[in-house]
């Protein structure tokens, strides 16, 4: 077992699901043949959640799962036609090779680092103040983009 495993490897071999008013679920994945990891069928979830340590995990991307919806629900008003098109462009990200989708969404510390500069801010090294930034930094891009969105409709409905 190695000690930087991501999420999904830490929680391997189970699926974990919330469903919008925050209920969450697991279910069990078939391990893959060739998978190095030890599982039983002994315990609980709870048990194996424990022993992965992945509480912390979890939280971080619950955090990150407010700025996903909000995301998602600015491109439903903005683009709606978008919105019928999601589960197929999630299907074409899944199949593109690792790296290829550069964003600056994605690049935590290029984010940060962006954010504490043009606020002459320390760029912290903890975690939860990085997240913390990441996640101010995603937002007031939303907020722009946002108010952006809001003033083209009005001038949109000014004109028509």
């Amino acid at each position: 077992m190695h000690p930087d495993r991501p999420l999904a490897c830490r929680l391997y071999p189970l699926a974990r699901w919330v469903d919008p008013e925050g209920r969450e679920s697991f279910g069990h994945l078939e391990p893959h043949p060739q998978t190095a990891g030890v599982y039983g069928d002994k315990g609980t979830v709870g048990d194996y959640l424990e022993a992965q340590g992945l509480a912390p995990y979890f939280a971080m991307g619950d955090r990150y799962g407010v700025v996903y919806d909000r995301m998602a629900a600015l491109l439903e008003r903005v683009a709606p036609e978008e919105s019928e098109q999601r589960y197929e462009r999630r299907a074409e990200m899944d199949e593109m090779d690792a790296g290829a989708l550069a964003s600056s969404f994605f690049d935590v510390d290029a984010t940060v680092a962006a954010y504490c500069r043009e606020r002459g801010l320390a760029v912290p090294t903890e975690i939860d103040a990085l997240v913390d930034l990441h996640i101010l930094a995603i937002s007031g891009w939303l907020d722009q983009f946002e108010a952006r969105s809001a003033s083209v409709r009005q001038s949109e409905d000014t004109e028509g």
